[in-house]
């Protein structure tokens, strides 16, 4: 089965990330004919420049120089499965041309579908009985107004990833203040300045009740098309506020999956599946009352098969694998990957 990967490999120098870990286990596995397309090699073309990964064992360095091997050219008609490992923010017209090819293999995940998904409000559009309380704003005044009920708030962009656009904000002293993993605290004199500040390039962003008990970690819950395949909690060794094993001194722990979290992930698997989503890595957060909340539910490229694994001592990745192929080997239509969902784009 021909089984095309998209990522950029410098972007994982550690050999345990999810990544290297899948590239490599798909190498060894007899029944996939592995390739790699380097991002840039997106174009929307009936034809595609792919690397043939060798069967066998693939080092870490041949893993890293992928993008650097020779490739060859292969019509996007001859891929069976096609799995986008790029990671956010997205490059310009990246999902774009990936939907060109909608139609002609099948994805893991659709790409146009992922434009809605990385939209601000689409989780709590779809999830309000699971989330924090969650506003969509780029004004000030309702910025205030959030404050004025909650206090201290969490500011989320869209199209981000490993924590790199998520703030705490709070008023003090007259001034406004963000708090990041990587940019620190930084005081503002109004509401205006700091929303343009967290915001970006972006109009408006989520804001979220910040849940004291945060500091009780990161809860990942792993699920593939329905399956849940286990849960590890993240937690900052340092007492942070922000647990992403990419932004912090997270330590990982394994943790159970209760019943209340599995309510969340049967009502919700459905409604991804809708949009044509199958891997998802749900991430909760401990509420006041001691409940965990879904604070995000990442699609496609995400981490956790290879944590669970080393937690576990069980083979989650070939068994992520083995679902790949089956997926591979279903008829078009029962993939929910080819078309639009009709309430979203189309």
């Amino acid at each position: 089965m021909n089984i095309v990967f998209i990522c950029d490999p410098e972007r994982y120098p550690h050999a345990d990330n999810d990544i290297p870990v899948c590239y490599k286990a798909a190498a060894r596995d007899p029944k996939i004919d592995l390739f790699h397309l380097p991002v840039a090699g997106v174009t929307g073309a009936d034809q595609v420049e792919v690397v043939p990964v060798e069967t066998g064992e693939l080092s870490h360095d041949a893993f890293l120089n992928l993008n650097a091997a020779p490739r060859r050219v292969m019509p996007v008609t001859d891929v069976d499965v096609m799995f986008c490992r790029t990671l956010k923010p997205f490059p310009e017209g990246h999902l774009d041309r990936l939907g060109l090819w909608i139609g002609k293999t099948k994805f893991l995940n659709n790409p146009l579908n992922k434009k809605i998904q990385i939209s601000a409000g689409f989780l709590s559009g779809l999830a309000p009985n699971f989330t924090p309380e969650t506003i969509v704003t780029g004004e000030a005044s309702e910025l205030d107004a959030y404050l004025a009920r909650h206090e201290t708030v969490v500011a989320k962009r869209p199209n981000s990833t490993n924590g790199l656009g998520v703030y705490k904000v709070w008023r003090d002293g007259g001034a406004y203040w963000t708090d990041h993993v990587h940019e620190g605290v930084h005081e503002f004199p109004d509401a205006r300045a700091m929303l343009d500040y967290v915001c970006g390039d972006w109009d408006a962003v989520e804001l979220v009740r910040f849940l004291p008990r945060v500091t009780a970690g990161d809860k990942r819950v792993v699920v593939v098309d329905g399956e849940i395949y286990g849960a590890y909690i993240r937690r900052s060794a340092s007492g942070h506020w922000v647990h992403n094993v990419s932004s912090s001194d997270s330590m990982c722990y394994p943790a159970e999956v209760s019943d209340f979290e599995r309510q969340a992930v049967a009502e919700t698997v459905p409604l991804y599946r809708d949009y044509g989503f199958y891997t998802l890595g749900y991430d909760f957060l401990m509420n006041d009352d001691g409940r965990w909340l879904i604070s995000e539910i990442n699609v496609g490229n995400i981490g956790g098969i290879a944590r669970l694994e080393q937690l576990t001592g069980d083979s989650f990745m070939n068994r992520f694998l083995d679902w790949i192929v089956r997926f591979g080997e279903r008829p078009a239509c029962d993939t929910g990957a080819l078309g639009l969902r009709k309430s979203g784009l189309g």
